[in-house]
């Protein structure tokens, strides 16, 4: 999972790199109903825009999924309340189980 992190960052990273040398032309930003202007390169407006729409999509993810992590939450502490003598020995039972296995 790692190396696909990897695989699809970097050429993504280089991407992001060539857009923003290749739009450095000066821009011109209005805020209309006020009297400022702002001059800035054309990728810092596109990239402002782009990492508020990832926030806000993000934001709106997490809080959609969030009945579904504390159903996960409390189902895992029920989990551990009817089964509490079981915690941890999954390890040694396995190494039984392979041990019974090899042996036969």
């Amino acid at each position: 999972m790692r190396i696909l992190y990897w695989i699809i960052s970097i050429p993504l990273a280089i991407l992001i790199a060539i857009f923003a040398v290749s739009n450095r032309a000066l821009v011109t930003l209005s805020l209309w109903p006020l009297p400022y202007e702002i001059d800035m390169p054309l990728f810092l407006p596109i990239m402002v825009a782009l990492l508020i729409g990832l926030g806000i999509g993000l934001t709106y993810e997490w809080f959609v999924h969030g009945k579904h992590r504390r159903a996960v939450k409390r189902m895992d502490s029920e989990l551990r309340r009817l089964r509490p003598d079981e915690t941890g020995s999954d390890i040694s039972n396995d190494h039984k189980v392979i041990s019974q296995q090899k042996a036969s």
